[in-house]
């Protein structure tokens, strides 16, 4: 059995040793998710909490062991049917190995926990030096960041190391990560379906974003039976700059439609499937053409491992796209798997 699988269940079930944490409604659920993720998604207002700093620490044991006990005390609660799948979702990810990669690479996280007085220098130091430990460890269970992530942590680091009068302390560590990074060798297939487990991993991602349980196959058949794809469409959007938030985020916000409150930072506390599903009917046809090259493009690199070079060429084939647009929406796809898959009720629209 592969051996973030055995780690992963033997911290659930000694997490389910200790009493649940009880709250009184999902928004306090939101509030103890938004202050534990503080330094992946950094908050709007202060919020005040109970929760340690060393609980806040990106994907430590004690951050690890906190959110299992927060998700366990949110499916307790009586949730409405969106809520429920969201929580399912929530607990489902915490089966796959994202521990073994706690500096996300589309975030930079120490930079966060500079601007953050919560935080003392020595334990940012601290945490890049678990950040080597968590990377070396994932080594070993053959689980190795692609090669856009490793050259968006490596971008991170330089950024940082080039602002003045930083802590020694940090200055060191990220010394260390950056030599680290230097001789990492990234793994082959830039989606999910080069880790172990990936192919699973991805399959939850597609189940939650498209509200289906439809196998890839399946929804890559659906995708190539639309009529837009009889032609190249036009796609007039432009995006660019950091992949802070998802393209699909920026697309709502652009179009200024309500974003319906989720619990999921990545999400930044958006439930993005159920705001695109209220929105569908106003979408236009280039926006169409675009989301469904997108879900294709999307299968294409973490379902039959397509390369960058495979993914940017398939959406201009299909969208009237730049090469920079290009370049930028296939490394959202895969900072974001499946969240393209938020428009699949495309799918159930006459072409």
């Amino acid at each position: 059995m592969i051996k973030y699988v055995g780690i992963s269940l033997l911290m659930l079930l000694t997490g389910c040793s200790e009493p649940a944490i009880e709250y009184s409604d999902i928004e306090q659920v939101k509030q103890q998710l938004k202050v534990q993720n503080e330094f992946l998604q950094p908050l709007d207002t202060s919020l005040s909490s109970e929760v340690a700093l060393d609980n806040k620490l990106p994907f430590s044991e004690s951050y690890l062991q906190t959110r299992h006990e927060i998700y366990r005390s949110l499916r307790a609660m009586d949730l409405t049917q969106p809520q429920q799948k969201l929580a399912d979702y929530l607990s489902i990810s915490e089966r796959f190995p994202a521990r073994y990669f706690p500096w996300p690479a589309h975030i930079n996280v120490v930079e966060n926990m500079l601007s953050n007085d919560s935080i003392t220098d020595q334990k940012i130091a601290q945490w890049i030096g678990f950040t080597i430990k968590q990377l070396s460890l994932g080594l070993e269970s053959k689980l190795k960041l692609n090669k856009i992530e490793l050259n968006s942590l490596k971008s991170h680091v330089a950024k940082l190391e080039k602002i003045k009068g930083i802590d020694q302390d940090i200055s060191a560590a990220l010394i260390n990560l950056s030599q680290y990074l230097s001789t990492y060798t990234p793994r082959g297939s830039v989606g999910l379906h080069g880790l172990p487990n990936g192919a699973s991993w991805y399959q939850s991602k597609l189940n939650y974003f498209a509200q289906k349980t439809d196998a890839p196959l399946t929804w890559l058949a659906k995708i190539q039976n639309r009529s837009e794809f009889s032609k190249q469409q036009i796609y007039t959007q432009i995006f660019d700059g950091e992949h802070s938030v998802s393209l699909l985020e920026e697309w709502l916000m652009l179009n200024s439609f309500e974003l319906i409150a989720g619990l999921d930072w990545e999400q930044s506390y958006y439930n993005l499937p159920l705001s695109v599903s209220s929105h569908i009917e106003k979408m236009s046809d280039s926006d169409k053409a675009f989301w469904l090259a997108m879900m294709e493009t999307d299968l294409g690199v973490h379902y039959h491992a397509w390369t960058v070079q495979q993914a940017k060429v398939n959406l201009q084939k299909r969208v009237q796209l730049s090469n920079n647009q290009a370049a930028y929406a296939v490394e959202n796809l895969i900072y974001f798997p499946a969240f393209s898959f938020s428009f699949a009720p495309i799918l159930d629209s006459n072409p």
